[in-house]
């Protein structure tokens, strides 16, 4: 009863669980990580980023990792966004932070610094699934057409989560693309993945925000659509910086190290 007045009635946030926090005192640095998954996704970056003199955060996003799960949410990027605000004030970060999102934890950080601009110095983007505002080629509709239908698919779709009736499917998933699913986490990952990636609302807040954004595409992915930045973002997107790495969906090592000099150049410039 105290859940459903408290956070349901009152609009209270759940605190997010902390997967990383180095609590050195210098630039906070947080990260988001994709769908599926959990702030031990940020392995590779965090040992990379741990010598450095900056504060590095990660958190479980709300339906993930050690994060409360409450079934009632519809999980979308508001809904998020909204959680990893609250855990921003309530982690007391000295001034605005490198923000950075891997996968959906893009969409979720775009969210951020259009809703809060003051708690956001610079986002680095590692893999957005950017669908909406795309310009009108075939090519995109007909990608768009076959990620829309594997996600209504992946929806409708029960899985077992032990014993020998563990899906292929599910065990692919994990292995290709790090994602993780339990009896727990699957309505949240299902509820995310329609209202935040197929609804999701990026496309117009990177049109309202003005601090620099790097994005960082994977050559090897193939759940994003890549393209020329003035194409994808508007002629107007000065602030924002296109990259590529050698990578699949996944933070890998060599992913990481690309991360980490991105974040290290936010913060000297």
């Amino acid at each position: 009863m105290f859940e459903k007045v408290w956070y349901q009635w009152l609009g209270r946030p759940y605190r997010l669980a902390i997967g990383a926090d180095t609590k050195a005192g210098g630039q906070p640095v947080v990260l988001l990580h994709g769908l599926g998954s959990s702030s031990q996704a940020w392995q590779h970056v965090l040992e990379e980023l741990r010598p450095l003199p900056y504060r590095v955060v990660s958190f479980d996003l709300l339906g993930f990792g050690a994060s409360p799960k409450p079934e009632w949410l519809k999980y979308t990027t508001d809904d998020h966004a909204r959680m990893v605000i609250a855990a921003l004030r309530a982690s007391r970060l000295r001034g605005p932070v490198v923000l950075v999102g891997h996968s959906m934890g893009c969409l979720v950080a775009a969210r951020v610094a259009r809703l809060r601009p003051d708690l956001v110095k610079h986002l680095v983007l590692y893999e957005m699934p950017l669908y909406a505002g795309l310009p009108e080629k075939r090519r995109y509709r007909l990608r768009l057409n076959l990620y829309f239908k594997l996600y209504e698919q992946i929806i409708a779709y029960r899985p077992i989560f032990s014993g020998p009736g563990v899906g292929r499917a599910q065990r692919l998933a994990e292995r290709l693309y790090g994602l993780h699913f339990t009896d727990r986490s699957w309505k949240p990952f299902v509820k995310s993945l329609k209202h935040t990636i197929m609804e999701q609302t990026a496309a117009d807040d990177i049109k309202h925000i003005k601090v620099p954004i790097d994005v960082i595409y994977g050559t090897r992915d193939r759940l994003v659509i890549r393209g020329k930045t003035k194409a994808l973002f508007g002629e107007d997107t000065v602030n924002i910086t296109a990259h590529t790495v050698r990578a699949s969906h996944k933070i890998t090592k060599r992913a990481s190290q690309f991360l980490v000099s991105r974040i290290q150049a936010a913060i000297d410039g």
